[in-house]
């Protein structure tokens, strides 16, 4: 099946997942890379500022990528976007659709 909006997803994205792992006989929390260099679309919804004295921005957009990739809630995704610039998101909830995923991100910048 042809996903019609592959057409629209102008970044990449690198995903990576917590997971348990055992070093020198301790349990530690290690991110693992589920896949990299896949396509995907970021898109802006809106932004609130929060918190006094060091205001934080929390953004809240959406992130678009096809239906065969691997995303859960609470992975680590670094979106390159085509002008370059990399955004490390945080995903929530993911949605699937027919040809894609929708899944809410959060990115926390300090002001």
């Amino acid at each position: 099946m042809v996903n019609p909006y592959a057409v629209m997803y102008d970044a990449r994205m690198t995903v990576r997942r917590w997971q348990d792992a055992e070093k020198d006989g301790f349990t530690t929390h290690e991110a693992i890379e589920v896949c990299s260099d896949r396509p995907c679309r970021y898109s802006s919804s809106g932004q609130a500022v929060v918190g006094a004295p060091n205001p934080s921005i929390q953004n809240r957009h959406t992130l678009f990528c096809g239906i065969e990739e691997d995303v859960k809630e609470g992975d680590e995704v670094v979106a390159t976007l085509r002008a370059g610039k990399q955004v490390t998101l945080k995903l929530g909830e993911c949605h699937p659709y027919t040809y894609q995923w929708q899944c809410e991100v959060e990115r926390d910048d300090n002001a």
